[in-house]
């Protein structure tokens, strides 16, 4: 490809230490020092957009834990103009659970208690500049503390409950201040410095993977000395008064400590905890998620203050849709006013198919939008390029923790081209943004990516001009606060995730809310509510959802069950709401279900439930039925909405897709394909290879994107488009 560097580690003339010197004293000796950049996240064309000097840009950008110079002159030269880098405060292995046996590629930069190794953030910075000149950068600074920091304040590092150290402790002020500190030293350096003129940003990670977790490789924490005081400050903070606390918990604050590990994971119903038996461990996670907002909050202000405002924060976080217990508190953290973007990854590779299973971002992306925050998606996709860390340095990883087949990609580049494309149109239709993480590095060494790349960002400041705002039909709500209730929670532990795969097979489009914003987002579109887990409702959002989403011929359909838990558990009150009698039985395990439907039949198996929910009496109809004979899909059809429960999920997307049609949502193409779509772009993802027959909701053009030879279809309402095996098909709307 033309204009591009080989595709091999060219040697540089001299070493960054020598560029970073000349640099600076050639530009000192010309009393040259170019102004700071001002950026911004703001609306334009109906989704948040970066603003860089007052334009408005599309920023997709590169980033590898293994950088090499000759990749960034590759990205530079296919049209990549946004770099991050990997920069640590501390000097161990951004995994702590691989316990020491993976090495970072660099030392942290805090190495000592007076001191930041500025050079090296120089020299990272440079070796960037030197071949990208006019790129902008936004480090990652991953704040977890250095290991003489733990050795310096112990009673300050997360602990076990057996007593072992395990990094920071979130809660510690010690640790946060210090951090600020070296935050802000670091935003003045940028500022200072002569590149300052390219730094837009600043991405804050912290905790186990950088993604904003509380460590607990060796066992559950935190019951360090620092947990133990901040927990109880949260509580009278929260329960107002010593007096208040006593008569909840039954005991005074100074008697009240972090609930044991056993206490943690106790169940009381089904999969469950019971506000009345665990309001104290309930309160406990609350603590923990809000405690991870408050510590991300502190660090982006740090770099908010000290850059009057100019520089981009940005953190991980928000990763709900698999159900990380310290992320729930993502509707507290879009109040913030310190934080421009979110961020969390779906990693994406060897064991995708695509059309198999929607690629479904980890966050309700359009909470973050009606935040005005930007969604900034990291896609460490893998490609036919890819190969494990031990092969590439064996000094890194020399025992083969990384040897898996989920670090790998497809084995064609055919294979991998789609795959990247899948991911892009998803961004693009979503107004989202993304970077590449080339995790080892080498994953896009190939031309053809390079040039794929190219094009990809051609797109993406083409998309940022043209209407960008959702035509879905079908809206997704998400209860935060009901995944509380889990006791078993941690990881991937319902059905969520696996619905949501589901979900994005029915052939439309959907949007994905938070409880918390159904009260004042317009619903005025949306013909069919599906609610995930509406499981903890309280008499005020049961009023919202009566008033603003019960009519207009809609159909609600609730998953696993609705309104069970507020102050305490209520199949009563779950029967009242859904106007169906509704049973329970303590058992626990996955169960098949046979359902009818439109003179269909159907058959699958759910996930682990427990407790087993089913309908005794007061459906219209009955869908489904367990091999027992107990109903547990059914219909109450009033004259202005419907109400369906489906007890046992995950539901195939075949029957979301009958009831969506049932709704009147305008359905692209019938086949189990992942659609996306919004006012300008549309993008398919087959399974199977064939024909399909894809119905727009009105004429219009269509031009094919990001493939050689591509078609542009003439105004149709209807069109018919070939389809090759694990495909991607995207388009731009005439």
């Amino acid at each position: 490809m033309a204009g591009v560097v080989p595709l091999a580690a060219a040697k540089p003339d001299d070493s960054p230490a020598e560029r970073f010197s000349s640099h600076v004293l050639q530009n000192a000796a010309n009393g040259k020092r170019k102004g700071r950049a001002v950026s911004e996240v703001r609306q334009y064309n109906g989704k948040p957009t970066v603003f860089v000097n007052g334009k408005a840009c599309f920023p997709m950008a590169y980033l590898s834990y293994y950088p090499a110079q000759f990749r960034y002159e590759n990205l530079y030269k296919s049209n990549v103009g946004f770099f991050s880098l990997s920069v640590s405060l501390g000097d161990r292995f951004v995994a702590a659970y691989r316990n020491g046996r993976v090495k970072p590629e660099k030392m942290g930069i805090w190495d000592g208690p007076d001191h930041i190794n500025f050079g090296q953030l120089d020299q990272s910075i440079l070796e960037i500049l030197k071949v990208a000149p006019d790129a902008y950068i936004f480090p990652r600074i991953f704040c977890d503390s250095p290991s003489w920091w733990d050795s310096a304040h112990p009673s300050e590092t997360s602990r076990t409950f057996d007593g072992l150290s395990l990094r920071q402790s979130f809660s510690s002020l010690v640790w946060r201040n210090d951090t600020v500190d070296v935050l802000r030293q670091i935003v003045r350096h940028l500022s200072e410095a002569q590149y300052a003129d390219r730094i837009i940003g600043i991405h804050v990670s912290v905790g186990e993977t950088e993604e904003s977790v509380h460590h607990d490789w060796l066992g559950a924490a935190d019951y360090s000395i620092a947990a133990q005081k901040q927990f109880r400050e949260w509580l009278i903070e929260r329960y107002g008064s010593e007096e208040n606390i006593q008569a909840i918990f039954k005991k005074k604050p100074d008697e009240l400590m972090v609930p044991s590990p056993e206490d943690r994971s106790h169940a009381d119903f089904g999969r469950f905890y019971d506000p009345e038996k665990s309001s104290f461990v309930m309160a406990y996670n609350t603590f923990k998620c809000e405690e991870v907002v408050d510590v991300l909050e502190c660090l982006c202000r740090a770099v908010k203050e000290e850059s009057h405002k100019e520089l981009l924060t940005g953190v991980f976080f928000g990763y709900t849709l698999v159900e990380w217990r310290d992320h729930l508190a993502l509707s507290l953290l879009l109040k913030s006013p310190y934080i421009d973007f979110l961020s969390n990854t779906n990693g994406a590779g060897r064991l995708t198919q695509l059309g198999v299973r929607d690629m479904h971002f980890l966050s309700e992306t359009d909470s973050i939008h009606k935040a005005n925050k930007l969604f900034y998606y990291e896609a460490d996709t893998r490609t036919c390029m890819s190969k494990w860390i031990s092969q590439l340095r064996p000094d890194v990883d020399p025992y083969h923790e990384y040897d898996l087949a989920n670090w790998l990609g497809p084995e064609t580049i055919q294979g991998t081209l789609q795959l990247l494309k899948a991911v892009f149109s998803r961004v693009i239709c979503t107004g989202s943004v993304n970077w590449w993480f080339d995790l080892w590095g080498g994953w896009y060494d190939h031309p053809k990516i390079l040039a794929l790349f190219s094009e990809m960002q051609k797109i993406g400041v083409e998309s940022i001009h043209l209407p960008r705002q959702s035509v879905s039909e079908v809206c997704v709500i998400v209860s935060e606060k009901s995944l509380l209730y889990f006791a078993t929670a941690t990881r991937t532990s319902s059905w969520i995730h696996q619905q949501m795969e589901q979900i994005g097979r029915i052939g439309a489009p959907y949007d994905i809310y938070l409880l918390k914003d159904l009260k004042d987002i317009d619903l005025s579109r949306y013909k069919m509510l599906i609610f995930l887990n509406a499981l903890a409702l309280s008499d005020d959002e049961i009023s919202i959802i009566r008033e603003r989403c019960m009519g207009n011929g809609r159909i609600l359909l609730w998953l696993y069950g609705a309104a069970i838990f507020d102050n305490s558990i209520s199949i009563a009150r779950m029967s009242s709401f859904l106007e169906m009698e509704i049973g329970y039985r303590e058992i626990e395990g996955s169960f098949s279900v046979d359902v009818s439907l439109d003179n269909e039949k159907f058959s699958y198996k759910s996930a682990e439930v427990s407790p087993l929910l089913y309908i005794k009496s007061g459906a219209t109809s009955i869908y489904g039925e367990t091999h027992d004979n107990e109903a547990v899909m059914a219909e109450k059809k009033s004259s202005l909405f419907s109400n369906i429960l489906a007890c046992l999920p995950p539901l195939p997307w075949q029957l979301i897709q009958c009831f969506a049609i049932r709704a009147n949502v305008h359905i692209y193409s019938d086949s189990g394909d992942v659609v996306y779509a919004n006012q300008s772009y549309l993008s398919i993802s087959a399974a199977k290879s064939g024909k399909r027959v894809v119905r727009l909701p009105k004429r219009a053009g269509l031009r094919e994107l990001l493939e050689s030879g591509s078609n542009e279809l003439s105004s149709n309402q209807q069109h018919e488009i070939e389809f090759t095996e694990h495909s991607c098909k995207f388009f731009q709307l005439g």
